[in-house]
């Protein structure tokens, strides 16, 4: 897996391309408390159009990224559409610059009723 990191004045975001699995998992679990320590209050987002699969440990831990207030962010078209549909992504609405942007349903991608 290939992970990004773009950092900007008012956000930081982490852009993941590939399988999020096995040796993938801890290291951009580790490049995220890495970042968070030294945010300051600048929004995070993680991109995930570029992810083709995810095990469970993944999902656990983009779980945890949402959950200390990490965004979910896909581009459309995403690679990985299978495996985005399969977590529950839906269709929202259209981003700026014209393209489509995918937002993510947390509680359909984690399987919690909202």
């Amino acid at each position: 897996m290939e992970i990004y990191l773009n950092d900007s004045v008012k956000r930081f975001e982490f852009v993941l391309k590939g399988d999020l699995a096995d040796g993938a998992v801890p290291s951009l679990e580790q490049a995220w408390l890495t970042a968070t320590s030294i945010l300051r209050g600048k929004d995070v987002s993680v991109e995930v159009s570029g992810l083709t699969a995810a095990d469970e440990a993944g999902v656990r831990l983009l779980y945890r990224m949402t959950a200390s207030g990490a965004r979910l962010r896909v581009a459309s078209p995403p690679e990985s559409e299978e495996l985005l549909r399969s977590l529950g992504i839906v269709l929202a609405a259209p981003a700026r610059r014209g393209k489509a942007t995918l937002l993510v349903s947390l509680g359909r991608l984690f399987g919690l009723s909202a």
